[in-house]
């Protein structure tokens, strides 16, 4: 009766939705990492593709670019079987490829070990990309639609002759979505006051293409090799008109522009690894990955200023790592990396001169800025476990240097510096079924390429965007609490966390030398994050599940060395619920609700927002295909709401996008055949995944 009922709701309020079912049912979750969500298990979902999967696990969200967050940070890395999925961080053309059937796990690694890059705070994802031990061909078909101008296509081949797999897909997607930004400012001090208020619409339009390929051999059961390499074009196109009513004194103006911003750019991702096992239970690992790629673009500010935007850049890392288990069950590892990554920007301003009816280059604006670092690494690790303690010890040495120019300047910025990383990680099992854990891991934040380009943004005349060139690293301390339980019929885990930020870099805004305000970044002096996590999974009924997060913490952000008045402290919470269901068979009804409240920056106050999403699927032909509705942001719902009350002004801003999107999407599966059990994935070896 009860799920007659919710069959009637679903189909007389809510006509449209989309994603999820069961699959085969998933092996039991290894005790020894509570933090693994299996495919079929943890996940249920129908099919789709690794971005549906990460969707539905507690915390993690990925946006309509792809990019991946965790616990509300961005700064989240990605991998595949334990090895960086991409080079250049540009996850999301590579996750749209890798569908669910070949995921086994999904690995949530909130605080990294030493083992991993210091910078990388907001944690990694690891997909464990089950490889079948049999001879099979798989081909993969999918198409997508969605309102206003969205299309998906993609087409995916992959083929199993034991000892050799082979891979490659191409995919394609288009979007246009719809923005706009109301403003209100207020300029104030003992001479006069002045009032601007400011809207835009406009459109976000981009078309991807993506093109990937791979294969390993396993030369035996000790040496195997694998190499893959991704190609992605964008083509994208942002336009709109910025309308500015100023009111000072009796003064009263109103203008507006058009901007457009368009462009193209193209990413290459090459990656190779080498794998040998040792008879001696050790593992010898080595990999070396690049990246290349181009941005061009310009930008139309009115019709009195284009800036003509020309960006390159090369990453490259080499990594070696060695493990080796020793006779009294402890294992050692050790390992050394390398990475380079240069970026280079070139700005070329025209500001339109009525003498000459035609625009003139504006040789003080024009300018190429460099960006150059290098990070030599090395670490060891101590793992083991006695009875149900296990403990993991690590230290990590990285050395940094980064040096920045610009074209017009003859000095170079150089910033170089040594650091230790520590890594504890302690577990004590209380029965066969929940576990206490402690975890302490020390970080870095390196500033982004976009925060330190000095080039300014004019493309709203009352704010001017700029990067710090002179910004400083932020160093974080992250200490770990938790307590968890897993049941058959349920699972919980309860954390508190205390994260320290030494030179936190935050977005500032102050009155510039004109009549306009400045936004760019500072370090502050420190920040605090602590709180309590609860994140269940519970199955209320054998076709019910839900599952959910609550999050609870203390901020504080003190930048009063740059501003007395430069400081916040306050209380923030967000939740996320998801329930699955079984309606009928071969179907999934999926709800997500999301709620994040009020919150703090430096400058002022950011209000608290909510959406949800929904969707509905229905396998077809015995699980070959499948058909998938999805609603997202049902509510219609998101915006983004920031006030600023400063003694030199006042600011109101309110940013909305298309977030209602309804998508049909269609997924089909030719081939494949009977697993006959999965392989065990290189590098995975030797309780590798004992801690993260």
């Amino acid at each position: 009766m009860l799920r007659r009922i919710i069959i009637q709701l679903f189909f007389l309020f809510i006509p449209l939705f989309s994603i999820s079912q069961n699959l085969e049912e998933a092996k039991k979750q290894d005790q020894e990492d509570d933090n693994r969500y299996f495919i079929g298990k943890d996940i249920k979902i129908v099919d789709g593709n690794a971005i549906d999967a990460l969707r539905l696990i507690p915390s993690v969200d990925v946006d309509a670019d792809g990019i991946v967050s965790y616990r509300g940070n961005t700064g989240v890395q990605v991998f595949i079987n334990n090895r960086p999925a991409s080079q250049s961080g540009d996850y999301g053309p590579l996750l749209e490829q890798i569908f669910i059937q070949d995921i086994k796990y999904i690995e949530i690694i909130a605080n990294p070990s030493a083992r991993y890059d210091a910078d990388g705070t907001a944690g990694i994802i690891n997909l464990e990309i089950d490889r079948k031990n049999m001879n099979s061909t798989t081909t993969n078909v999918m198409l997508g639609v969605g309102n206003n101008d969205k299309y998906d296509a993609g087409l995916g081949f992959s083929k199993n002759t034991g000892k050799l797999s082979i891979n490659a897909g191409y995919n394609y997607k288009q979007e246009n979505r719809y923005q706009t930004m109301d403003a209100e400012l207020l300029n104030f001090d003992d001479d006069y006051e002045k009032a601007t208020y400011q809207d835009y619409y406009g459109d976000n339009f981009f078309e991807k293409h993506n093109f990937q390929v791979g294969g390993q051999y396993d030369f035996n059961d000790q040496h195997s090799l694998s190499l893959s390499s991704n190609f992605a074009a964008t083509n994208f196109y942002r336009g709109g008109t910025l309308a500015t009513e100023e009111f000072e004194g009796d003064d009263h103006t109103i203008f507006s522009q058009y901007n457009n911003h368009f462009g193209e750019k193209q990413v290459m991702d090459n990656r190779i690894d080498y794998v040998y096992k040792t008879n001696n239970d050790g593992e010898l690992a080595t990999s070396l990955a690049w990246a290349t790629g181009q941005v061009e673009h310009q930008k139309n500010i009115g019709e009195h200023e284009i800036n003509d935007t020309d960006v390159t850049f090369n990453d490259a890392a080499f990594q070696l790592d060695y493990q080796q288990k020793l006779k009294n069950g402890m294992t050692w590892e050790a390992g050394v990396k390398q990475t380079y990554r240069n970026k280079t920007q070139g700005l070329m301003v025209y500001d339109y001169s009525e003498n000459k009816d035609g625009f003139l280059p504006n040789e003080d604006r024009s300018n190429v800025f460099t960006y150059n670092e290098y990070v030599s690494a090395a670490y060891l690790m101590l793992s083991g476990k006695k009875n149900k303690f296990s403990y993991q010890l690590g230290v990590r040495g990285e050395y940094t240097y980064i040096n920045t120019y610009l074209e017009t300047d003859a000095t170079k910025n150089v910033n170089d510096y040594f650091n230790l990383y520590p890594s504890i990680n302690l577990k004590q099992g209380l029965s066969e079924h929940d576990h206490l854990y402690f975890s302490y891991t020390r970080k870095v934040e390196r500033p982004s390429m976009r925060m330190i380009n000095p080039f300014e943004d004019t493309s709203n005349p009352n704010y001017i965007h700029k990067g710090n060139p002179n910004l400083d690293a932020t160093f974080l301390d992250i200490v770990e609490l938790g307590y968890g339980i897993d049941q058959e019929n349920y699972q919980l885990k309860f954390s508190t966390f205390y994260k320290y930020y030494t030179d936190p870099a935050r977005w500032y805004t102050f009155d510039g030398e004109g009549d306009y305000m400045v936004n760019t970044v500072i370090n502050m002096d420190h920040a605090i994050d602590a709180g309590v996590e609860v994140v269940g999974d519970v199955k209320l009924l054998d076709w019910w599940n839900v599952n959910g997060n609550f999050t609870v913490f203390y901020s504080e952000v003190d930048g009063t060395s740059i501003d007395p008045g430069n400081y916040q402290q306050n209380v923030n919470w967000r939740t996320s619920l998801t329930s699955s269901m079984e309606l009928w068979k071969g179907s999934q009804l999926q709800m997500q609700f999301t709620y994040i409240s009020p919150s703090f920056n430096p400058q002022g106050t950011v209000d608290g927002r909510y959406f949800m999403k929904a969707s509905l699927s229905q396998s077809v032909n015995k699980g070959q295909g499948s058909l998938i509705l999805t609603v997202d942001d049902i509510l219609d719902s998101q915006h983004y709401t920031m006030y600023r009350d400063q003694p030199t002004f006042s600011e109101h801003k309110v940013f909305e996008w298309e977030s209602k999107v309804v998508r049909l999407m269609f997924r089909y599966r030719i081939g494949g055949g009977n697993q006959k059990g999965p392989q065990k994935a290189p590098n995975a070896g030797m309780d590798a995944n004992l801690f993260n």
